[in-house]
C-alpha cells in the first residue's frame, strides 16, 4: 500500500465493423443491477458458409471466446448445448430463427453467428445476430473482418456489445490489467486480459517500480519508476514502446492519479520534506493541495475531476484514513473524513458512476476491501475469508473489482463482482502480483 511504501521508502486494429443494426432500445431489459435476473442465452455452433474451409478450428476456438467471455460477465446462464442441438441443426439448414421451439427450451436470447476464412490472406469473416425469442425481435448484428492476429478482440468486442445491449453499459471484456510483479529482483508492469489471457510485459526498469495508473484514453501508463535512483514519475505507451520522464524532483514523485479529462495527474511529493499531494498540469506547472505537518498520499479522482479522496493520518492518532477534497481548493478549503471503525484506512479507489469508494482497512489482524457509499455515507465489508486483501481498483462499468489478494504467502491478481459473486483469481504469476489497475474502455 502506498503509505507502507512512503513510510519505509527512501493498435492500429485491424478489423472493421462493417456494419450495425438493432432494435429499437424500448426492448433493451433495463433492471436494477441489485435486482437483475441473468438472461439464458443460447449460442449454437458457428456456422462455416459453405465453399469455405477451416483446417486451424478458428469457428469452434471463438465459440469458446465468446461463451467465456459472457460467463465471466455474470450476465447470463448459457443453455447446455445438447439441449437444442437438434434445432440448432435444423435452423442450420433452414436459415430460419423458430422462435417457438428456442422459447419452449428456456433461451430467452438466442445468438447465431454465420463465418467464413478467406484462403487468399487467411482474413476471418464473422457475422453475429442476437434475437429475443419471447418478444419474437432481431436485438442486433455486426460483422467484423480480421486476421487471426486480431480474433480475441473481435469476439470480446462483440460480447461487450451484447452486455452493453441488455444493460446500457459496455461489458468488459475487451478491458486490460495493469499489475506489477517480481523479474529477476526488480519489479515490472505487466498487462492481462479480464478474462486471464493475453499476458504482456510492460516495462523493462529492472528496478522498482510502483502504482502504474491508466491514462483516461487507455493509451499510456504513468508510475514511480526508481530506474535513476531516484523515484521518478514516468510513463510509457500501453504497448510498451514509448517511454518518457514526466518529472524527477528530489525525493518521491509517487501515488499518480490521472484526471478523468486526461489534462492533470495527482500526485504524491516530499520535495517539502513530507509526503503532499499536487497535481501535475499539462503545461508542467505543479498545484499545491495539502499543506498538512502528517503525511497525506493514494489520490484518486471523482468522476467529475471536482473531488479528490485521499488517505492521510492527519487524524492525530497516528492512524490512516481516507478524506474527500475540493481539486481547486485543496485542504485549505476543509476536508471530509470517510472511514472509521478501523485503525488503519488506505488506498482510496473512486468508482466510475461516482457514488462509491472501495479502499483498505484493517478489519483484527488481516486487511480487507471495504466499499463507501456516498450516499447513504455507510461503508460495507467486500471482501471476506482467509487471507488479506488490497488494493481495490474498479473495472469502467463499476461492477468488479479487482485487488491483490495474499494468502499463504502468495500474492496474486483477484477480481470480484459487487453484486456478490464469487472471487475470481486473475494472475498466476511466479513473482506474485501487486498494484493493479483497471483500463479504462478502449477507444478503438
Amino acid at each position: 500500500m502506498i503509505l507502507k511504501i512512503i513510510l519505509t521508502a527512501v493498435i492500429f486494429i485491424q478489423f472493421f465493423p462493417s456494419f450495425v443494426f438493432a432494435e429499437d432500445p424500448k426492448i433493451r431489459i433495463e433492471l436494477e443491477r441489485e435486482t437483475r435476473k441473468k438472461v439464458s442465452i443460447a449460442i449454437p455452433e458457428f456456422v462455416l458458409e459453405e465453399t469455405y474451409e477451416d483446417p486451424a478450428g478458428l469457428g469452434k476456438e471463438s465459440l469458446e471466446i465468446l461463451k467465456n467471455d459472457l460467463k465471466l460477465s455474470e450476465q447470463f446462464d448459457l443453455i447446455d448445448p445438447s439441449v437444442f442441438k437438434e434445432t440448432a441443426l435444423l435452423e442450420r439448414k433452414r436459415k430460419t430463427v423458430d422462435y417457438n421451439s428456442w422459447n419452449e427450451m428456456g433461451a430467452q436470447w438466442l445468438l447465431k453467428t454465420d463465418y467464413k476464412i478467406n484462403p487468399l490472406d487467411k482474413s476471418f469473416n464473422v457475422t453475429f445476430r442476437l434475437y429475443e425469442t419471447a418478444t419474437e425481435r432481431f436485438l442486433l448484428g455486426k460483422r467484423y473482418t480480421s486476421t487471426k492476429k486480431f480474433l480475441r478482440r473481435i469476439i470480446h468486442r462483440f460480447a461487450d456489445e451484447v452486455v452493453l445491449q441488455l444493460t446500457g453499459k459496455r461489458g468488459i471484456a475487451g478491458t486490460k490489467i495493469a499489475f506489477l510483479s517480481a523479474d529477476n529482483g526488480s519489479k515490472e508492469i505487466y498487462t492481462i486480459d479480464f478474462d486471464g489471457h493475453g499476458l504482456r510485459k510492460i516495462t523493462n526498469e529492472n528496478s522498482i517500480i510502483l502504482t502504474p495508473a491508466w491514462s483516461p484514453d487507455g493509451g499510456w501508463i504513468v508510475y514511480t519508476s526508481y530506474a535513476a535512483r531516484n523515484p521518478d514519475l514516468v510513463m510509457i505507451s500501453a504497448t510498451g514502446q514509448k517511454r518518457r520522464t514526466l518529472l524527477k524532483l528530489p525525493g518521491l514523485n509517487a501515488a499518480p492519479a490521472w484526471s478523468p479529462n486526461g489534462q492533470r495527474i495527482a500526485m504524491v511529493l516530499s520535495k517539502d520534506r513530507n509526503s503532499e499531494i499536487y497535481v501535475l498540469e499539462k503545461n508542467f506547472g505543479l498545484k499545491r493541495l495539502t499543506r498538512h505537518f502528517n503525511i497525506d498520499t493514494s489520490p484518486t479522482w471523482s468522476p467529475e475531476g471536482t473531488q479528490i479522496a485521499f488517505t492521510s493520518d492527519r487524524s492525530g492518532t497516528g492512524a490512516p484514513q481516507i478524506y474527500i477534497m475540493d481539486v481547486e481548493t485543496g485542504d485549505k478549503g476543509g476536508v471530509k473524513r470517510l472511514s472509521f471503525g478501523s485503525g488503519y484506512n488506505d488506498d482510496p479507489s473512486w468508482s466510475p458512476d461516482g457514488d462509491k469508494i472501495a479502499y483498505t482497512a484493517r478489519v483484527g489482524k488481516k486487511f480487507q476491501i471495504k466499499v463507501y457509499d456516498l450516499k447513504t455515507k455507510k461503508s460495507k465489508q467486500f471482501t471476506f475469508g482467509p487471507g488479506s486483501s488490497e488494493q481495490p481498483a474498479w473495472s469502467p462499468d463499476g461492477r468488479f473489482i479487482v485487488y491483490r489478494h495474499r494468502e499463504n504467502g502468495k500474492l496474486q491478481i483477484v477480481a470480484k463482482s459487487v453484486d456478490g459473486g464469487k472471487a475470481r483469481q486473475l494472475t498466476f504469476a511466479e513473482g506474485g502480483g501487486y498494484s493493479p489497475a483497471w483500463s479504462p474502455y478502449s477507444k478503438r
